[in-house]
């Protein structure tokens, strides 16, 4: 869930996943107030360290307000340790992390800032705390400290991203609105001409280019919305979506895709994925779409397995093979960078957006040129639960 900007669900998980228990919680309220009655010597430690390096020494110098910067932190640290870990201390922490990118804070100044929190709290612990005690302390403000540090770098990569993806989309949108006016004109151009003349032809030529580049256009939106989606995530049953990416591929171009033989033999261990059922409907498509455009012209020969992943028994591998030409083991990543492609109306962008899917389902993919003839793409993926079984 997702109010007044705050992705509240996600920040709950990341606490899950560090361990922080409401045990942990309770097992710290003896010693909050022990903690509080140190935040203004912690203010002072905290501008001390910042004032000693140049960059962070020039914001302090021109500090608007003299000690506001002093009585904020102080106020941070008083808060951290008075408030329990609900809904108000994980906005708070969320819009820090927000409010270090309006004022182009460099990350790695808080990542500091963070690493100087624990050692102040450490040396508290510590100087006053039994020794018999301390080493649970120690672990439970270690956790607290975790938390408070991913809460913030997730905020702060999540509204970079965003500003980064508002940019690209306003350029794709101004680019695409002219190069559908320019695609237009051609035609109404063409129909003025004999269809055999060389005016015509070079037409034709600038309406390839031109729709590649609203192509090009299209698969960028589609890249910054899928970039920005999260997964919803669930068993996937990879056979029946090969034989629903294969039956819509095959639909979009039967002259070209129905006489290209297509083996799909799946391990019965290995035949389902963890992960979001349309992503993984797009990553194959793009997969499978080029594994169509590169098989052999004159006998074209697809092939799909899929077998569990020996190094990683919770993942499972598939692997996408065709007989067109190998390739140069050089030009094997180049053909995931963006732009980049070796059709003549490629836009570059399929095997970027598959590989973006893969990473947001914590896989992979590659490319293996097969010596004797063809290509092999090795796709791993999360592995389901019931195919362990």
């Amino acid at each position: 869930m997702i109010s007044d900007g705050v992705p509240y669900a996600k920040l709950y998980s990341i606490r899950e996943k560090l361990g922080l228990s409401e045990q942990d919680l309770r097992a710290l309220d003896p010693y909050r107030e022990m903690f509080v009655r140190h935040k203004d010597r912690f203010a002072e430690r905290f501008y001390d360290v910042f004032e000693g390096i140049p960059e962070t020494h020039l914001i302090l110098e021109h500090e608007g307000r003299p000690g506001f910067l002093k009585k904020t932190w102080a106020a941070w640290f008083q808060f951290l340790f008075r408030t329990q870990l609900d809904d108000a201390l994980l906005a708070y922490l969320w819009r820090i992390g927000v409010r270090h990118v309006e004022v182009t804070l460099d990350q790695r100044f808080s990542n500091l800032g963070f690493s100087v929190i624990r050692q102040f709290c450490h040396e508290i612990v510590l100087s006053e705390v039994p020794h018999g005690e301390a080493a649970a302390l120690l672990n439970i403000v270690s956790k607290l400290l975790d938390l408070c540090l991913l809460i913030e770098t997730e905020a702060y990569i999540t509204k970079t991203t965003r500003c980064d993806l508002e940019v690209m989309r306003e350029v794709a949108d101004r680019v695409r609105n002219p190069v559908t006016v320019i695609g237009g004109n051609i035609r109404r151009l063409q129909k003025k001409m004999d269809v055999a003349s060389k005016e015509y032809d070079l037409l034709q030529r600038l309406f390839t280019e031109n729709q590649r580049l609203e192509g090009m256009m299209q698969d960028i939106r589609v890249y910054m919305e899928l970039f920005a989606e999260e997964p919803r995530v669930r068993d996937v049953d990879l056979g029946e979506l090969m034989r629903l990416v294969l039956g819509k591929l095959r639909a979009e171009d039967p002259s070209a895709r129905n006489h290209v033989t297509v083996n799909v033999n799946l391990h019965q261990q290995a035949s389902f994925a963890i992960g979001d059922p349309d992503a993984l409907e797009r990553l194959f498509y793009y997969l499978l779409q080029n594994s169509f455009e590169a098989v052999n012209p004159e006998a074209g020969f697809i092939e799909i397995t899929s077998r569990s992943d020996e190094g990683a028994a919770h993942n499972l591998k598939v692997e996408i093979f065709n007989n067109g030409a190998p390739l140069e083991t050089e030009q094997t990543e180049r053909l995931f960078a963006p732009f980049y492609s070796t059709k003549v109306a490629g836009t570059g962008f399929g095997l970027t957006i598959a590989r973006l899917l893969a990473k947001k389902h914590y896989g992979k993919i590659d490319l293996q040129p097969v010596p004797e003839g063809g290509v092999r793409v090795i796709v791993t993926l999360p592995r389901a639960e019931k195919d362990t079984v």
